[in-house]
């Protein structure tokens, strides 16, 4: 079976466990004290702006960086005001009408600006001044003549071969490190397409970076920020520049052309295309767009890098210093970090008029999405499936969610689930969570299920049998005392935990040699394989993950055992390629219901007050949100009010 391996995920919000060193120039919402102090009372004009510079230095462990903020001529282009503040000097060889700058008397101000920019609460400082090189002047014309003693700015801007030198003023930042690392710095640039470089001062060459977090305009379906990773970059980059002459190969030949005419065009669009992605790798956003994200580069102990923009400012909001990292390795890890989360909300699409979910998920057969107001309710938005046929009705998942492990081995499959309105006989062998290649195809690989008994189905390139043998206790907890499972003495039975018929919290977590089920976030069955002999192999789950591809909540669609599907409520499913421990579940599961505690235990009217957290918590964007949750008010044990 060929093995698929995946970059795909999201780049989140949020500092890398193995950072050591890290510094944020926003602190508590103000400007962090180095900046504070260049900056004046008013406005952020820094106080020792007459050499023409503010620097400030941060410091974090084993990094420095410098922050250079410089003035620029002010740059008045009609005629008088401050264009004829500058003063020429020697006329230059080989230019007409452009002289070296003798005197400005104009500048611009230094400033360290405090800015905020768009919903995602992206904090950052900016300085004035756009970096060059060097600095001319040119005369001024109006209506194609020349105008006497009037004078305008000309730059000369960094290339990426360093021929023409390093910027002399404007902004800039300079890093160093005393140790071999990477460093992953957080900006925001007003214009993405703006060549963006970091330069070692030494060689005066640019180097190779990585770029990853929102371009303006790209969203999700709901029309939420998309973080977007380094690949993700890059393959919006490739529209970019490729995207009009692919479009007009797949469209194929004008009526009006020849076939000749047809493959000259080709050609010439081709090689413009070729022109602009030489440049390409210097470029951090799509178009004239913002961007705001991170850039990610190798540094080299004693030696100076300095990043800034071709012809722009670019905002600066902190940094980190990973010691013996490489930036590769930073990459994989943040592409390696997927997360899928859904409450299957719907919205009125307006050309079919029919109800569907933002996410793509679809509702098969007698199963539907259900939103309601009413008071109380624990979720407003749930999937209820019917379960009274056989591999009839479920909730059909986007095929890709299972496709995101082959690099991480890693997966937690997390969910809420209500059995109300059921008894545990109408339910005992149905299954929850079920992934095959493809629909009815009778016993198929590969395959997975998880059944609401406890336990797990899986034969994908390499089967597991998770019996009794390899469970930590011996024996495998079956959570339906209606249940009957072969051989007995390998089962413990235990009382149903889904015939109280609340809403329970459902977790799998897999790794190659261990699988775990949690139930509401209490490990309860748990085994542990070596990988390698057949019926203790989980590691195809993740290097065939992209097979499967019919994946679904609540129906046993592909399998030929003739068990009903699954009568059950379904709320707030998470998909991650990452392994979750147990106090991360705990932690999920009261940011998704701040009151369970209460709940479970049927307490009447109480206030849950906010609980932090330092574990990663998400969002249903599958973004990492606050680390305090909201309390609620408790009125015979169903939520009635979030405060």
């Amino acid at each position: 079976m060929k093995k698929f391996f995946t970059l795909v995920g999201v780049a989140l919000f949020a500092m890398n466990a193995n950072a050591q060193d890290v510094y944020n120039a926003i602190v508590d919402g103000k400007l962090a004290p180095e900046f504070a102090a260049v900056a004046g009372e008013s406005g952020g004009v820094a106080n020792n702006s007459a050499d023409g510079k503010s620097i400030v230095t941060m410091t974090a462990g084993k990094a420095t960086v410098t922050a250079v903020g410089g003035t620029t001529p002010a740059n008045d282009t009609e005629i008088g005001g401050a264009a004829q503040q500058i003063v020429p000097g020697a006329a230059v060889e080989g230019k007409e009408n452009t002289y070296e700058v003798a005197s400005v008397n104009a500048w611009n101000d230094i400033n360290w600006g405090l800015k905020n920019q768009g919903d995602i609460d992206f904090w950052y400082v900016t300085g004035t001044g756009n970096p060059y090189v060097q600095m001319y002047c040119v005369q001024n014309t109006k209506d194609g003549d020349l105008v006497p003693n009037s004078y305008k700015a000309d730059y000369v801007y960094y290339e990426p071969d360093g021929s023409l030198g390093m910027p002399i003023t404007g902004l800039y930042y300079k890093f160093t490190a005393s140790a071999q690392g990477a460093f992953k710095v957080k900006v925001w640039a007003n214009k993405g397409n703006r060549k963006t470089f970091v330069v070692n001062a030494n060689t005066k060459k640019a180097e190779r970076l990585y770029a990853s977090g929102y371009i303006n305009g790209v969203n999700d379906a709901d029309g939420k920020k998309k973080l977007l990773t380094v690949e993700q970059v890059d393959s919006v980059h490739h529209v970019y520049i490729y995207g009009n002459y692919e479009a007009a190969l797949e469209k194929g030949k004008a009526e009006d052309q020849t076939q000749e005419e047809f493959e000259a065009k080709m050609a010439e669009m081709k090689a413009e295309a070729d022109a602009m992605a030489i440049e390409r790798q210097y470029v951090i956003g799509n178009g004239n767009q913002n961007f705001w994200g991170w850039l990610t580069f190798d540094v080299e102990p004693g030696e100076e890098y300095w990043v800034f923009q071709h012809s722009s400012q670019i905002g600066f909001g902190g940094f980190e210093f990973h010691e013996g990292k490489t930036a590769e390795e930073l990459i994989t890890g943040i592409e390696a970090a997927y997360v899928y989360t859904t409450n299957f909300s719907t919205y009125e699409d307006e050309e079919t008029g029919e109800r569907v979910t933002w996410k793509g998920e679809k509702a098969v057969g007698n199963g539907q999405f259900t939103s309601t107001e009413e008071e109380g309710a624990v979720f407003g938005d749930y999937f209820q499936n019917d379960g009274t046929a056989v591999r009839t009705s479920y909730c059909l998942l986007p095929e890709d969610v299972l496709a995101h492990s082959a690099k991480t081995h890693e997966l937690t499959i997390a969910f809420w689930v209500s059995a109300e309105g059921y008894t545990p006989d109408q339910y005992t062998y149905a299954p929850m969570f079920t992934a095959y290649a493809q629909k009815n195809t009778p016993n198929t690989w590969p395959m997975m299920a998880l059944q609401s008994r406890g336990p797990i189905q899986l034969n994908c390139s390499g089967w597991c049998d998770f019996t009794g043998a390899n469970h930590v206790d011996g024996k495998v907890n079956i959570y339906n005392k209606n249940a009957w499972e072969a051989g007995d003495a390998a089962y413990n039975f235990v009382n149903n935990w889904l015939e109280d018929q609340k809403w329970h919290y459902y977790t799998a977590v897999f790794t190659d040699t261990n699988a775990k089920v949690f139930l509401d976030g209490e490990v309860k069955n748990e085994w542990n394989v070596d990988g390698v002999t057949e019926g203790q192999i989980i590691s195809g789950l993740f290097d065939n993950g992209a097979d499967l591809k019919y994946v679904c909540l609540g129906g046993n669609q592909a399998w030929d055992w003739n068990d009903n599907d699954a009568p059950f409520r379904f709320a707030r499913l998470l998909i991650k390629n990452s392994k979750m421990t147990a106090g991360e579940i705990k932690a999920q599961m009261l940011a998704d219901f701040p009151g369970w505690d209460a709940y479970t235990n049927g307490i009447d009217a109480i206030q849950v007050k906010a609980q932090p957290t330092t574990t990663a918590v998400y969002n249903l964007a599958g973004q990492q949100v606050s680390q305090g949750f909201k309390g609620i008010v408790i009125k015979n044990g169903k939520k009635i009010m979030q405060k």
